[in-house]
């Protein structure tokens, strides 16, 4: 596993990566109202705040705001995506990777090879499957619970005697089954992972309980449900509570700020350039 420091401390020696970190701050200028553009123009980067909460927006001021001008390339917003793919020819061997993109770079910058964390690998053969990822999310927690608190670079391009970078979590995008393992929700075939809307016999079909559908999940409810899983005394139990609840530990809870409903956007991948949202709509 690599260190998060190190790579940041690479990164951050490289001439115009500050820069490059504060051009979304000067873009306000260039976008048009409710319109999302980008990650900036979304709720959780607008009303992040320090103290690690996502506010309304007339509920916080600018000093508040974990992402702001003064703080444009010190304090980070890390996207992460967990994948797996298979490394050889004429063999089944499924291997993983656990990386990042900091999103205060621009979208044509910020997956970039050289601009990319790589947080961790899971060697196989077989996809780590439920909760057993949480043995490789483990490490990587760890690193960003310091992050959180503040972690000084000895040197930068732009600040030679070192400087203090503080960055957070606020999104998860993979696929669903990668997100439900990250995030620790059950399984996408049961139910919705931001609002009560639950399948009847594996299907999610039917219109009579439309006004049910859209009651967004309680974050405090996830958090005190997953703790619970983890005190179960062994498998058949926490099989039973993950069926009631639909809810498992994830690691990535262990970071006070974490969100598993809000930052964890709707896969595009597989709801739009497969057109799984345009088939559901038509069956309707």
């Amino acid at each position: 596993m690599a260190k998060v420091k190190d790579q940041f401390l690479h990164m951050f020696q490289r001439p115009d990566f500050e820069k490059n970190l504060r051009l979304w701050a000067d873009r306000d200028g260039n976008v048009k109202k409710d319109i999302l553009c980008d990650i900036y123009d979304g709720k959780i980067w607008k009303n992040f705040s320090n103290g690690g909460k996502v506010y309304d927006e007339e509920e916080i001021s600018n000093e508040q705001k974990f992402f702001n001008k003064e703080h444009a390339d010190d304090h980070l917003g890390i996207m992460i995506n967990v994948d797996w793919f298979q490394p050889f020819e004429r063999t089944i061997h499924s291997s993983g990777a656990i990386y990042g993109a900091i999103c205060n770079l621009l979208r044509e910058t910020r997956f970039k090879p050289e601009n990319m964390l790589i947080l961790g690998l899971m060697p196989g053969p077989n996809e780590a499957s439920l909760h057993q990822i949480n043995y490789y999310l483990a490490p990587i927690v760890d690193q960003f619970q310091s992050f959180w608190k503040g972690v000084t670079l000895d040197q930068t391009f732009e600040h030679s005697s070192g400087r203090l970078i503080k960055c957070a979590i606020i999104a998860c995008c993979c696929d669903i089954p990668a997100a439900r393992k990250l995030c620790g929700h059950y399984s996408a075939n049961v139910s919705c992972h931001r609002c009560l809307k639950v399948a009847t016999n594996g299907n999610f079909g039917g219109l009579d309980d439309i006004n049910e559908w859209f009651i967004a999940k309680d974050v405090d409810d996830h958090r005190e449900a997953a703790v619970e899983w983890r005190r179960c005394k062994n498998n058949e139990a926490r099989k039973r509570h993950a069926k009631r609840t639909h809810v498992r530990w994830s690691e990535i809870l262990r970071l006070p700020y974490f969100d598993p409903i809000q930052f964890l956007p709707v896969d595009p991948m597989h709801n739009l350039f497969i057109r799984i949202a345009s088939l559901i709509v038509k069956q309707l």
